[in-house]
């Protein structure tokens, strides 16, 4: 039965991937590389069906809060290399995210498992709280925006969640700070 559910089996009935239940469908891979892939298209088609912005937020490694030198940019660089291609050490994190209000979202990992903020819990994207010193998203004209600073945080409304509703949120939304390490 599950084998005549592959898109490509002659015995799949034909997909419209602008319908339902497929306009909506959730991917499964064990592939890191087509899960970001599917994520990425899945923002762009996001972004332009509703106008909003792509907001990219680049990695910034720094050590007691100061940026790399030079010879600390190559330490990391080498010791990247020896892992699996230049893949980040730190959980496997990437070199920036691309984010968007209204985009849905899911945990990756056990945060706060007494509050159901777990590994595979859903949310959305309800804003996008932007450093001090970054210049202002709607003062720019193209549809996508490299941010200069970090964000402070990013307010995710959790479609399940027993958080207590904090002071000046709507029910349910959290909000998600920078990793550091």
């Amino acid at each position: 039965m599950l084998r005549s559910l592959i898109i490509t089996d002659k015995n799949c009935p034909p997909t419209d991937f602008q319908m339902e239940p497929w306009k909506s469908v959730a991917l499964v891979t064990p592939r890191h590389a087509v899960r970001r892939l599917w994520n990425e298209k899945a923002l762009h088609k996001y972004s332009h069906s509703t106008g909003n912005e792509i907001i990219s937020c680049k990695a910034v490694d720094t050590i007691k809060g100061e940026p790399l030198t030079l010879r600390e940019q190559y330490a990391l660089a080498a010791r990247g290399t020896t892992n699996g291609g230049g893949r980040r050490r730190n959980q496997d994190l990437p070199e920036s995210i691309d984010v968007a209000v209204g985009m849905k979202v899911m945990v990756t990992q056990n945060v706060e498992t007494d509050l159901d903020i777990t590994n595979g819990a859903q949310g959305t994207v309800t804003s996008i709280v932007l450093h001090p010193d970054e210049p202002s998203i709607s003062a720019r004209e193209t549809g996508h925006v490299e941010l200069q600073n970090l964000p402070l945080y990013i307010l995710v409304k959790l479609d399940q969640t027993r958080v207590t509703q904090l002071a000046g949120l709507d029910e349910c939304v959290i909000p998600v700070e920078k990793v550091s390490a």
